[in-house]
């Protein structure tokens, strides 16, 4: 008979775990005549079928059901793995589930699910989204900062009008909130533009990492806000984050900044975030994420010049982006190698915390 045991490893940061079978009395693996079930609910094309099926195969038996096709009771019940994201109600079959490997960076909607067993390991797929959802963020800034939302719609009713009315990047103050992968990699693009970037995260650092110019935890927040130009929102959606930038708050920092949110729309308040750009205070948005998703079309946010919006696609996944795709993967057959050898696994979300 085969035992598991899930065993946490204090190191810095996010905490690892070794998933350890347990041998038989002849000291022979319990495993080594049956194949791992991997269920795989992601997109997953025939080439990467054939490489999952040539790397692991041998140890491995994938069911692949995916493009709207559903798995069964029977799948659900084998699966040791999966690599995508079930629903509640598949969640529920589930008997020998001991990885759910998420497609995703964000997992809140997985950190909330009562019906998720503790003796399963949930990892997502953070570092797969850091460059794409940054160049996202730099040029959404350039475009409210050139207002090509106002010549676009120019161009689309054949008028030819200059506006004398520019910004750059350069010599701004940008206020990082979150300094995990995407928050990172936006810091390293607005110091390659010429802005001085402070960072904001929950722990403490011992030292300040590189192309941040200062690091705080949250309960500097209200000294940094008026020191801003910029704000970008990288945070996941946790008990601290929701709600994090008050009417109060944005209208704290200073005239005329822009708020870039790429991270979850729970950071601000819709009706705070329309009295702060109605009144003047805020210059402009790019919004990509929001606190009740689709917008209302009613939302005034839509009417806006100086708000860009876009429906959650910053950091596109499966069909969107190629080589988000391959890196998605690599992290999923990574920790699946992990998980086979008993090794660390990475990328494993603290439940309590929320990411």
């Amino acid at each position: 008979m085969q035992m598991l045991f899930i065993i946490p490893l204090l190191k810095t940061g996010n905490p690892y775990y070794i998933i350890v079978n347990i041998l038989t009395d002849n000291g022979e693996n319990t495993m080594q005549n049956e194949k791992t079930s991997v269920l795989v609910l992601a997109q997953c094309d025939w080439t990467m079928r054939e490489t999952l099926n040539t790397r692991f195969g041998t140890r491995c038996a994938f069911t692949f059901a995916e493009n709207g096709e559903h798995p069964t009771a029977e799948q659900l019940r084998a699966a040791a793995v999966i690599f995508g994201e079930p629903s509640e109600a598949q969640l529920a079959q589930t008997e020998n589930l001991r990885l759910l490997q998420l497609t995703w960076a964000g997992a809140d909607k997985y950190t909330r699910m009562e019906n998720l067993p503790q003796s399963v390991v949930l990892a997502n797929a953070s570092g797969a989204f850091g460059t794409i959802i940054a160049e996202y963020a730099i040029g959404s800034l350039v475009a409210l900062y050139r207002s090509f939302g106002r010549y676009w719609s120019n161009k689309q009713a054949h008028i030819w009008q200059k506006y004398d009315h520019a910004e750059t990047i350069s010599g701004k103050t940008a206020l990082v909130l979150g300094m995990g992968d995407i928050g990172a990699n936006v810091a390293r693009r607005l110091k390659v533009f010429g802005a001085a970037v402070l960072g904001v995260k929950r722990t403490a650092v011992s030292t300040v990492p590189e192309d941040f110019e200062e690091a705080h935890t949250l309960d500097a927040l209200d000294a940094l806000l008026p020191r801003a130009d910029i704000v970008i929102g990288c945070l996941p959606n946790t008990r601290e984050t929701a709600g994090l930038l008050t009417a109060e708050r944005l209208h704290a920092m200073k005239a005329g900044a822009v708020l870039v949110n790429v991270g979850r729309g729970s950071l601000a308040g819709t009706d705070d975030l329309v009295s702060a750009l109605q009144d003047g205070h805020l210059g402009g948005a790019a919004l990509d994420v929001f606190e009740n998703e689709p917008l209302p079309a009613d939302c005034p946010l839509w009417d806006m010049e100086n708000v860009l919006l876009t429906p959650h696609i910053a950091g596109p996944s499966f069909g969107g982006s190629a080589d988000v795709q391959n890196t998605i993967w690599h992290i999923c057959m990574d920790n699946l190698e992990r998980y086979l050898t008993g090794n660390p696994l990475k990328n494993v979300v603290n439940r309590s915390e929320g990411y």
